[in-house]
């Protein structure tokens, strides 16, 4: 007994567990990403989808081997080129493919680079046209491999064929067991060589078997095309009694997949994928009208989040069904969605084009419901909420009241932003509208609303409003600050309104908002949360919700749930304090990463209906929040470097799928190979737009890069050396991948090469030697250059006594040159002085023979005139030119050194009488002297000076004294 009641603790901790973890959500659609073929770049068509040890998808597409790493496709197109129809990768990551007439595994070479291996080779020759490979199975005997024609098994490096009777249409191996489907005999089992025929399956004959899927260890689900899933336990086939057996039976089931272990895929050809429990309850229906690229679902598979991948017949697609997030459908989309409310089993949406309706809970069906428009409520819609059991929609149109789905106005105010009810009189209702505030009063049936009017002495736009304690209002203004209102007391005017801004505490004077936790009101800034004091009547800093909130900054909404938890969105990412038994708040934020950059800013809202159902209004629809369905933060969050690629030749490296290498060896790059790409990618696809890495360089990099969403990077001209590659990721949940790393080395170029060093080496031993031999050299040189300088130094002695011998001779000729120059320059003066004397005595001797003629001729006694010619002829002799011309020439050569023969060689054509001009010219006799000397005026002395400058050939420039003064 007591072992019973453990057993059955035990299921109820599992339920339990699988309530929280296991279980998927029937409300709304979930996540779907579509990757066409324009992004991926291969075929529409993709046959069977399977995962890696390291959750690379790969799928069997119609141009070959396809694979996904979360960042990047790639494409392995084999050696025949026909489609490839099925895929399997056992533990060991050996990927095992089937085509047309061929079959084998794809590893990767020496680079990392997968390569396709065939296995034709060892089938016989004359089984090689074995048609398409639809099925891989790895089971304990071996690789089965199957065709329509043909069974072969792959162990021990060889091929074994099965021998068949017919035709097969599919195989499955589930349980342990190989089921083949015979054309004429129908589904049996393969076990040890032979063919058995299972009790019960006799009626599956007819039909064609797509899928076998496991319900337990004896229990299988068999899936036929057009009659719908079979319940099959070993010895009874009985139709599946779930409620999607109809729907699978109609539509075709294609493809099918067990996953999160009690749930089921079908994949059909007509409409889309259903999901249901092993009951054959239908939890989720997707096809093309619910975000499906494609109603034909050729293949599924599933990730290691136990997430759907989706194979069509035109696409790829991928559900987080893992996800507490789901979407709220509607046929035509419901748009930006500003407010959602459960009243009465109905979920409101207010939207942007109209209030739309539909019943709540919504139930998982085959054809969801979508959601209605109520009439008259075509426009804006602002606002959703019950005022004492009224719903009230605030429209732009002005206020209606919702009953079911009947709206009727009330106000053709414009704009109307909420409601609240006033702690002074219950009866009343006040509106912030555009234009300022609106009074409501309760109907006399108590069943409504009616309007009162426009509340006067206030027209700011009341978007937010809440009141305190004392009665008054507190409205904030995104753009001017905060007001506090005081009302009379029939509520219907204003009495006086205080305006607070940044001059009275507040970070600004924008972006304030205002709410209600707690029954306190607090104010929201970019820069934290604030609180009005009454005594100081500023505002503060909350220290309190700073606190809880853990300092969050931009926190622009604030609500408390009926719950006490606090839903709040800061930067555009929605989160909650979950309010626990000791009063403490823990912080939930990570699961709402997924919504981030979908809310609408200024517009957020969250309406929570119960504990286990919240909605979040985005600008592109409604999401649904579960709480219980958490999100698992898988520790397998891993970082992969996916390629490395040398940018000079293209040459690619695959780091994470290269062979072991021996110890201590690395890639190497040559020094003009230095420039890298590294490409890396971290499969996490139910997050994988929210993927960021960073990266470091070892022997490069200062430190890890900043966080980006891009997958690769480049360095470029790197120097030799050994270097390591490291990289690691971040999701949404802040938390850290692994780090994965690449080590290689970079050759230096040849002249730092080790062979280049050793020849500097040699030639650095040969320059030393050399150097040696050069200094052994000089130095016999230097010695015969100190001989020879002793020799040149007494020879420049010698030289010297030579030359101060010469410089002392030279001496002497220049004292004695000097003495004769002194002298010629004596006898130079004594010469022109005779010269002048002479001119003197002529001049007398001339006035004088003058006078005495003159006497002459007046004295008539002839002996006196005897006596006087006597005396003139005396005179006369004294005027002997010729002597006097020897006599000046025998002085002045004696002065001048052969003057007159010097100019007679050089100018023969002189006559005396011009020679001697050219001697007075070189005395410096002036011209009027001269014509004394040579008894002429001084105008013939000038005539003369020209006629000597013609013979001379001197041209008008040049001086005759200083010609005559050079001969």
């Amino acid at each position: 007994m007591r072992h019973t009641n453990r057993n059955i603790l035990l299921i109820i901790l599992l339920c339990l567990y699988s309530l929280s973890f296991g279980q998927l959500k029937d409300i709304g659609i979930p996540d779907i990403q579509n990757f066409t073929k324009r992004e991926y770049q291969a075929s529409a068509q993709n046959w069977q989808i399977e995962k890696d040890s390291r959750n690379f998808m790969y799928f069997a597409n119609n141009d070959g081997l396809l694979e996904f790493d979360g960042a990047h496709w790639q494409l392995y197109g084999l050696p025949n080129r026909s489609i490839v129809r099925s895929v399997k990768i056992d533990e060991n990551g050996r990927i095992y493919v089937g085509q047309q007439n061929d079959f084998g595994y794809m590893e990767p070479d020496s680079a990392g680079r997968l390569q396709y291996h065939s296995l034709l080779k060892l089938v016989s020759p004359g089984e090689r046209n074995f048609e398409e490979v639809w099925r891989i199975h790895l089971t304990h005997f071996g690789v089965v491999f199957q065709s329509y024609t043909h069974l072969f098994i792959y162990r021990n490096n060889n091929i074994y064929q099965v021998p068949l009777k017919h035709r097969l249409k599919f195989s499955f191996f589930e349980n342990g067991r190989l089921w083949v489907q015979d054309e004429e005999e129908g589904l049996k089992e393969y076990r040890q060589g032979r063919f058995f025929k299972p009790e019960g399956l006799d009626s599956l004959i007819d039909k064609d078997v797509w899928a076998i899927l496991p319900v337990n260890s004896n229990r299988l689900l068999i899936c036929t095309a057009t009659k719908g899933v079979y319940s099959y336990d070993g010895q009874q086939l009985i139709p599946w009694q779930g409620e999607a057996n109809e729907f699978l039976s109609e539509n075709q089931i294609f493809s099918a997949k067990k996953f999160k272990d009690t749930y089921y895929a079908f994949g059909t050809i007509q409409n889309g994928l259903m999901i249901t429990d092993e009951t054959g309850k239908i939890i989720q229906h997707v096809n093309k009208k619910k975000g499906l690229q494609n109603n034909t679902i050729l293949s599924i598979g599933t990730d290691q989040d136990e997430n759907l991948w989706l194979g069509l017949d035109n696409g790829i697609d991928y559900i987080d069904v893992s996800s507490p997030f789901t979407y709220l459908f509607h046929p035509e989309g419901l748009g930006a969605s500003y407010s959602s409310l459960v009243h009465n089993g109905r979920l409101y949406v207010g939207t942007n084009h109209g209030l739309f309706v539909k019943e709540w809970p919504e139930k998982a069906r085959i054809e969801i419901e979508g959601f209605r428009l109520i009439p008259k409520t075509v426009g804006q819609i602002w606002y959703l909420g019950v005022q004492q059991d009224v719903l009230l929609c605030g429209h732009d149109n002005g206020t209606f009241v919702i009953e079911e789905e009947t709206a009727t106005q009330i106000s053709d105010i414009n704009g109307a932003w909420t409601f609240i009810e006033p702690i002074q009189n219950s009866n009343y209702l006040i509106g912030g509208n555009y234009s300022g505030l609106t009074l409501f009063k309760k109907t006399p049936d108590n069943k409504s609303w009616e309007l009162r009017g426009q509340i006067k002495g206030f027209s700011e736009s009341s978007k937010l409003l809440a009141q305190d304690k004392k009665g008054q209002l507190w409205m904030s203004h995104g753009f001017k600050g905060i007001f506090r209102i005081n009302l009379d007391q029939q509520l219907d005017s204003v009495t006086e309104y205080a305006f607070y801004n940044s001059k009275n505490g507040l970070p600004s004077d924008i972006f304030i908002n205002l709410m209600t936790v707690g029954g306190n009101i607090i104010f929201t800034s970019p820069a934290g949360i604030y609180a009005y004091s009454e005594n100081t009547d500023q505002f503060e800093r909350s220290a309190y919700y700073n606190n809880i909130f853990g300092h969050q900054p931009d926190i622009d909404y604030l609500k408390e749930d009926q719950y006490l938890n606090i839903w709040f969105i800061a930067g555009g990412v929605p989160g909650v304090l979950r309010f626990q038994e000791d009063g403490t708040y823990t912080r939930v934020k990570a699961p709402f990463e997924k919504l981030a950059g979908r809310i609408i800013s200024g517009f957020q809202h969250i309406h929570i209906a119960d504990q286990q159902n919240t909605f979040i209004s985005l600008e592109d629809g409604l999401a649904h929040y579960t709480p219980s369905y958490q999100l698992i933060t898988d520790a397998s969050f891993k970082t992969y470097i996916r390629e490395v690629v040398n940018l000079q030749n293209n040459e690619i490296l695959f780091p994470n799928s290269i062979p072991a290498r021996p110890v201590g060896t690395l890639p190497e790059y040559e020094y003009k190979g230095n420039n890298l790409k590294f490409t890396y990618s971290s499969p996490d696809y139910k997050n994988n737009k929210k993927i960021s890495y960073s990266y470091l360089l070892e022997n490069y990099s200062t430190g890890w890069s900043a966080w980006s969403a891009e997958s690769s990077c480049e360095f470029m001209n790197l120097r030799e050396g050994y270097y390591t590659f490291r990289v690691k990721a971040t999701g949404p949940f802040t938390n850290e991948s692994n780090t994965d790393s690449f080590s290689f080395y970079i050759r230096p170029p040849w002249y730092r090469s080790a062979l280049a060093y050793s020849g500097y080496t040699l030639l650095a031993v040969a320059f030393i030697g050399l150097i040696i031999w050069f200094v052994l050299y000089r130095i016999r040189i230097s010695r015969r250059k100190e001989r020879l300088k002793h020799l040149q130094e007494y020879r420049k002695k010698v030289q010297q006594y030579q030359r101060d011998a010469l410089i002392s001779e030279k001496e002497i000729i220049k004292l004695r040159n000097e003495q004769l120059r002194g002298k010629m320059i004596h006898l130079d003066k004594e010469l022109a002085n005779q010269t002048m004397t002479v001119i003197h005595k002529n001049k007398f001797m001339g006035k004088l023979k003058s006078e005495l003629k003159n006497l002459q001729g007046q004295v008539s006694d002839s002996n006196i005139k005897s006596r006087i010619s006597l005396i003139m002829n005396r005179i006369d002799k004294e005027f002997d030119d010729k002597r006097q011309n020897e006599l000046f020439e025998t002085y002045f050569d004696e002065v001048h050194e052969d003057f007159f023969k010097r100019l007679a060689e050089k100018h023969p054509s002189l006559t005396p009488r011009e020679q001697k001009l050219c001697a007075y010219i070189k005395m410096n006799i002036s011209s009027k002297e001269i014509a004394a000397l040579l008894n002429i005026s001084q105008r013939g002395v000038e005539i003369s000076r020209y006629r000597l400058r013609k013979k001379l050939n001197l041209p008008q420039e040049t001086n005759l004294g200083a010609f005559i003064s050079n001969i």
